[in-house]
């Protein structure tokens, strides 16, 4: 393993570049796109972008907390840092990737 040892901003930034800015990205540019170039109903093109970006958030933060638990992070410590990066919402999320190695959600 890893003999570095990780910050609770280290884990939160690398948290928050892999998973909360894309989906933010991800719903942005998928709503104005749909309702701008195929004129579909901006609420339409929202919901779309919402449901593309929740499907990234799943990969994406099975991604994140599997690199933590290779890096030695303690799940405890995972769902707090997760929790007020708003990456993770309870300690089953973090439980369902590193127990059963599932992608959580979906």
């Amino acid at each position: 393993m890893n003999n570095k040892n990780l910050s609770d901003y280290d884990i939160s930034l690398r948290g928050q570049l892999l998973v909360n800015l894309p989906v933010i990205f991800i719903i942005i540019f998928t709503a104005f796109g749909l309702s701008m170039f195929l004129d579909l109903n901006f609420k339409i093109a929202l919901l779309i972008g919402m449901i593309l970006g929740w499907s990234y958030w799943s990969y994406s933060v099975k991604k994140w907390i599997q690199w933590a638990t290779k890096n030695d992070v303690d799940v405890n410590r995972l769902v707090k840092i997760g929790k007020r990066g708003l990456l993770v919402w309870s300690k089953n999320t973090v439980e369902t990737v590193t127990k059963y190695n599932k992608t959580p959600f979906i």
